[in-house]
């Protein structure tokens, strides 16, 4: 792939400029991922030739092991933003076996030949107007004298010359000095020293600190509920803020400091957005916004806000609102500029799980991605760079990365002395820990962090004895599955997402995958010699005894949490993204065919009891359990609720059901319900946890003998302060 192209590519309606990385149509910029253009370049470079997946997989990821999934989901990125379907392509071709082929005619036209031909109209147009509009002859008058020898006038302006030549050289390195001077970068703040802000563990790690100037604003973690809380600027005791808003996401603090923007609740889809005083109080809901992310703008007329994958701006009481952008990903963390003429905003690419910085004007005008000619990211959930924040007079502008599980704060100096432009970042601080949204304090001379060690301890819960007790050794295990004749199970390593089976015991333990890849669901073959999973965006399978993860779906189809039927020639699984059209569906691994479970709108996180009469989903819509009748092909109502979409479980018998209300709640009760007679039972809640510094814990998977088995999360989460040698 040449890098270094300087000339456009032109097809159809469309234009690349491979120097600024980017697709337009009709002078209409469309995004892309940094894949995916990599990937485009690639294809009309070898316009008309057919480029094997093997090469274009070594030229896109030269030094990274990634599935050939990840190939086909840029591809359906690509002909997403060129507006086509696979079916019937115009422009990239599917080559079945082999690869992919562009099949429209593309030209070049140079930048060098634009730029020139740009200019010589406008000197033309110069010469010929005389610069007032009127035309006149290029050619000079012919009593015009051509030398100046021979005239005693002028004897002595030939003689200055030189000094004239000298004063000119001065005056040009004065400008020069000036110019760079002018031009030069400011001097980036220095991190002086960090101080613990709090000690008490339960930070909700998935947030923010915000800083009224004496306080910061939090939201602490108890069980599944989130409060709003603060603390001292200093350190010191937190406290709670009572507000009517429960279980509670912050967003941004208005800048009078008197005010917090924030949202309720723990859908993916969006949360109701509020208005919280920071005295705390009762709240005032913004409109019918649905917001996962927002923003206000510094004169707090209008707030900035994402659904899904959409940007979109409102007045302050939510009305006249109107969509900015649409991005190929989850849009997050929002942040307005001091001046209000830009947002900050973070894409989670759908295909890889990378974070990417973008940017965009008020107006809604140049979106784009902030690029620091840094190496794309490894594809793993939560990796790349997010959570940009602006310092308060905006000369300086903050971002989180994550590579390789490392975190790591950068600031960079948003302008010059004479015009805004993104110079290189320098590191503030890193860490192994989890860090979330660095936000500057209100004086611009902190930088507030929420550190996360998560520390996770796998536990059996006994019915008889009434308490949680060590399970494989309280081993960092999650999503736990057993086969069916229980002499192994199957679980992720929390430590690096990596997929492993072992005896119950813990031991003939073999790791299945190897990172980045990520491992989530795994669900065993009726036979024990497959385990299905998924890796947060597409389905595999692999050998019980190792090998190589392969694809489920074809043409790199996309879905989540797995679950087989009792004869092993179907799976069940979840449609992905599960905010955009949830679905519950059927592959049939003879047929390949894939078809949806009628009337499964809305529905996720398929279990089939082992017995292969029923089906288990989850309706987001209506918030309730379902029950889907496989002879009858009808589905009823379970039970009403909202349990964790992680933890759905049959009992080996096929006689319960196993949930948990793991959000919303205080002591994140587990149930059972009998499927017979829907009896509903609580088994046990938080309160039988004997430890005191959990912070949460998560239903995980069933023993062969039906008890439950939690993943306790242990308080390890607090805020710390950046100081900063401003200059």
């Amino acid at each position: 792939m040449n890098s270094d192209l300087k000339h456009l590519l032109e097809f159809g309606p469309f234009r690349v400029d491979p120097e600024q990385r980017l697709l337009f149509r009709d002078e209409q910029a469309i995004p892309l991922s940094p894949k995916a253009f990599d990937l485009l370049l690639v294809l009309l470079e070898r316009n008309g030739q057919v480029v094997l997946k093997d090469d274009l997989m070594r030229l896109l990821w030269p030094d990274t092991f990634v599935e050939e999934s990840n190939l086909g989901q840029h591809v359906f990125l690509i002909r997403k933003a060129l507006g086509e379907r696979a079916q019937g392509s115009s422009y990239i071709v599917t080559v079945p076996g082999r690869g992919y082929r562009f099949a429209q005619k593309v030209r070049t036209l140079s930048q060098e030949q634009k730029t020139d031909a740009k200019r010589s109209a406008a000197l033309v147009a110069e010469v010929s107007t005389g610069g007032n509009g009127h035309h006149q002859e290029a050619s000079l008058p012919a009593d015009r004298p051509l030398a100046l020898t021979g005239d005693p006038k002028l004897a002595g302006v030939a003689w200055q010359w030189p000094r004239v030549a000298a004063l000119g050289l001065f005056a040009a390195a004065i400008g020069a000095f000036a110019v760079w001077f002018m031009l030069r970068p400011r001097p980036i703040p220095k991190p002086a020293r960090t101080v613990h802000i709090t000690n008490f563990g339960r930070v909700e790690p998935f947030s923010q600190a915000l800083n009224d100037g004496p306080r910061v604003f939090f939201a602490e973690r108890t069980g599944g509920i989130r409060s709003l809380a603060k603390v001292p600027d200093q350190g010191g005791d937190a406290a709670l803020v009572w507000t009517s808003v429960d279980n509670l996401v912050i967003h941004d603090i208005d800048r009078r400091r008197s005010r917090l923007l924030v949202s309720s609740g723990s859908s993916e889809e969006g949360r109701p957005l509020w208005v919280v005083p920071t005295e705390g109080g009762s709240a005032q809901r913004v409109g019918d916004i649905l917001a996962n992310s927002a923003a206000w703008t510094p004169d707090q007329q209008r707030i900035f806000y994402s659904s899904d994958a959409d940007l979109l701006v409102a007045n302050a009481d939510g009305s006249q609102s109107r969509k900015l952008f649409s991005a190929s990903g989850v849009v997050e963390y929002l942040r307005c500029s001091p001046d209000g003429s830009r947002v900050s905003f973070t894409v989670r690419d759908l295909a890889t799980s990378v974070l990417t910085l973008w940017e965009i004007a008020s107006d809604g005008r140049d979106p784009h991605q902030m690029s620091f000619g840094w190496k794309a990211p490894i594809g793993r959930w939560g990796e790349g760079e997010c959570c940009g924040d602006w310092s308060p007079d905006g000369k300086y502008f903050l971002f989180r990365s994550r590579r390789d599980r490392v975190a790591s704060v950068w600031i960079v100096s948003e302008e010059s002395n004479l015009s805004p432009r993104h110079n290189a970042p320098m590191q503030l601080y890193s860490s192994p820990d989890r860090l979330n949204q660095p936000r500057f304090s209100a004086d611009g001379k902190k930088i507030f962090l929420i550190h996360y060690h998560e520390q996770r301890e796998l536990g059996r819960y006994d019915e008889q004895k009434k308490n949680f007790f060590p399970y494989l050794g309280g081993s960092p295990a999650r999503l736990l599955s057993f086969s069916r004749d229980g002499r192994w199970v199957a679980y992720r390593n929390e430590i690096d997402g990596s997929l492993w089976r072992s005896k119950p015991d813990g031991t003939q333990a073999l790791q299945l995958t190897l990172a980045p890849m990520d491992s989530y669901h795994p669900a065993w073959s009726p036979d024990g010699k497959e385990i299905a999973f998924d890796n947060g965006i597409h389905l595999y399978t692999v050998a019980a005894e190792g090998g190589i993860p392969r694809a489920l779906l074809p043409n790199d189809g996309s879905g989540i949490q797995p679950s087989w039927s009792p004869d092993g020639e179907s799976i069940v699984f979840s449609s992905w993204p599960p905010w955009r059209n949830p679905a519950i569906r059927r592959f049939d691994r003879k047929t390949g065919e894939t078809q949806m479970i009628a009337e499964s709108g809305g529905f996720e996180n398929p279990q089939w009891s082992p017995d292969g009469r029923f089906i288990a989903a989850f309706s987001r819509a209506n918030r309730k359990m379902k029950l889907f009748d496989v002879a009858r092909q009808s589905w009823t109502d379970l039970a009403d609720g909202a349990p964790d979409t992680w933890g759905v479980l049959w009992s080996p018998d096929s006689k319960y059901l196993y949930y948990q209300y793991a959000y919303d709640v205080e002591e994140q009760p587990i149930f059972r319900i009998r499927v017979s007679d829907r009896h509903v039972e609580q088994i046990t809640s938080a309160r039988q946890i004997l430890s005191t510094d959990v912070l949460t814990y998560g239903l995980t998977g069933l023993t062969p003998d039906g008890s439950p088995l939690v993943s306790f999360v242990h308080r390890n989460s607090d805020i710390y302060a950046l100081e900063l040698d401003v200059p």
